[in-house]
């Protein structure tokens, strides 16, 4: 994990050699990806409503914090992939991916994991907010912990989602 919040910071990330060698098996690799989350995007709505806000009010302070921090590895997973992946073959994408990386990394700045327990005890705290996956609870925190202006409106969306 790299800077303060945590997160990939690409510019230092190791790269894959054997990218020629990679060529070959990139296609269809990259096909597998993209059912397979495709697959799991169908699947996700069901798979997050048992991780909502009701789940998370059940959970003890122990629980919560192991949980964010799962949540906080899987993220940097996710972006040493991806990484991995389009740089090795695609320019433009890694252009794309850092300033993605670049703009999550601005959110979760400064960011502590118990400063997100917090956050999502007080979040889940409305009623309201209960049937909301948990991820999608850690990224309305971290927008509002950044005073985002549009979070209000995002949590309309989500809870009209996910009613």
């Amino acid at each position: 994990m790299h800077g303060a919040s945590g997160l990939m910071n690409l510019k230092h990330h190791p790269t894959v050699t054997g990218a020629s060698s990679m060529r070959t098996a990139f296609f269809p690799g990259l096909a597998l990806v993209f059912v397979l989350t495709a697959c799991a995007m169908c699947a996700d709505r069901a798979r997050a409503e048992g991780r909502d806000g009701a789940y998370w009010n059940r959970l003890g302070e122990a629980e919560k914090t192991d949980l964010i921090i799962g949540v906080l590895e899987g993220l940097n997973l996710g972006e040493s992939i991806l990484h991995i992946i389009l740089q090795n073959e695609y320019t433009m994408c890694s252009d794309i991916l850092t300033s993605i990386a670049r703009q999550t990394d601005t959110f979760f700045e400064g960011l502590t994991v118990g400063r997100i327990v917090e956050g999502l005890n007080a979040f889940y705290a409305d009623g309201k907010n209960r049937s909301i996956p948990i991820s999608w609870g850690v990224w309305v925190v971290a927008r509002q912990d950044k005073s985002d202006r549009t979070v209000g409106k995002f949590i309309q969306e989500l809870r009209t989602l996910y009613r």
